[in-house]
């Protein structure tokens, strides 16, 4: 990832000059998402406009990415597209995010410490929000080997343990 996108930046700065600032992210450079990554392949495509609403710094965000998750039904990897756009509202003070301009323009604020924040995390929180909560292949004969995993659920069925089978003769015999 460049460094102009993991440093972060003065928001107030940039909002006050309209900066834009576009490029490519690695997925697995997003300590939050590459968690959920089945592969580390892949980058997000990300720009960032930044400019003032009411006074208030803002940042429009628009992130295209093709997502690598882990299938819930089969572990394997299936690919999430993302194409997201958003509006932000940079909160320099947190004691201003309830009763901001920002609430007026129904933004959604994201915090700025001290006004400055990592262009990757704003990437990172959009694809966070664009990807399904249980990732899946749309069909399930998507899935990769789906007999395979009827043969293990037909295994699992056929290993039933019961402890207590005995027990009924145990006691039988100590009668």
């Amino acid at each position: 990832m460049p460094a102009d996108w993991t440093r972060p930046v003065d928001v107030e700065r940039l909002a006050d000059v309209g900066e834009s600032r576009e490029g490519d992210v690695p997925l697995a450079s997003l300590p939050r998402l590459a968690a959920d990554l089945a592969l580390t392949d892949g980058q997000a495509h990300a720009r960032i406009d930044f400019a003032r609403e009411r006074g208030q710094p803002v940042a429009r965000i628009s992130v295209q990415a093709r997502v690598p998750l882990r299938c819930q039904r089969c572990l394997q990897p299936v690919w999430i597209d993302c194409d997201t756009h958003s509006t932000l509202w940079l909160v320099t003070d947190p004691a201003k995010a309830d009763v901001g301009e920002g609430n007026e323009m129904g933004l959604e604020p994201t915090l700025a410490l001290d006004g400055r924040v990592a262009l990757g995390e704003l990437v990172e929180e959009e694809l966070l929000l664009a990807v399904p909560l249980v990732p899946r292949h749309e069909d399930a004969s998507q899935c990769a080997a789906p007999e395979q995993l009827a043969d293990e659920q037909q295994d699992t069925q056929q290993v039933v343990q019961r402890p207590f089978a005995g027990l009924g003769e145990l006691l039988k015999r100590n009668h």
